[in-house]
C-alpha cells in the first residue's frame, strides 16, 4: 500500500467510535508506523517525522510500547490535535498526488463556457438530453 493509502487508513482508523487515545494508537501501530515516507513530498515527510518522533517520546512500561506510553500520559486535547495533523496530512499527500494529474486535465467544456467563447455554430437553443 502505498504512502498516501497508509495515511488513508489511518484516517479512518481515526473516524472510528472508540476513545481518541484508542484511535491514536490504532491509527500510529497499525498504519503509520509503516509509511515509507520517500514516498512523500520532501515537506510531508517533515511532518510525517515529527509526528512519528512526538508519538513514540515517551519510555513504556513494561509490557506496552512507546506509543501506548505517549498517548496514555497525553490530555485528550493533545490526542485531539495528533488527530487533526494526521487528518491533514493525509489531505495534503492526497492534494499532492492529484496536483499532477489537475495539471494535465484540460479545461471542462459547459454548454455556458462554449456559448461564452461564441463557437456555437448554431443560432438555435441546445437541448439537454433531459429535454430531448
Amino acid at each position: 500500500m502505498s504512502a498516501c493509502g497508509k495515511l488513508h487508513a489511518a484516517t479512518l482508523e481515526l473516524a472510528k467510535s472508540t476513545s481518541i487515545k484508542q484511535r491514536l494508537t490504532l491509527a500510529f501501530s497499525k498504519h503509520l508506523k509503516h509509511i515509507d515516507a520517500s514516498e512523500l513530498p520532501l515537506s510531508l515527510q517533515e511532518q510525517l517525522a515529527t509526528i512519528l518522533q512526538s508519538l513514540e517520546s515517551v519510555r513504556p512500561l513494561p509490557g506496552e510500547s512507546s506509543v501506548q506510553a505517549t498517548v496514555r500520559k497525553m490530555s485528550a486535547e493533545d490526542a485531539d490535535r495528533y488527530a487533526a495533523q494526521i487528518v491533514d496530512l493525509f489531505g495534503a499527500a492526497a492534494a499532492s498526488r492529484a496536483l499532477p494529474a489537475v495539471a494535465r486535465a484540460p479545461e471542462p467544456s459547459s454548454v455556458t463556457a462554449f456559448r461564452e467563447r461564441g463557437e456555437a455554430r448554431h443560432s438555435g437553443n441546445l437541448l439537454y438530453a433531459a429535454e430531448a
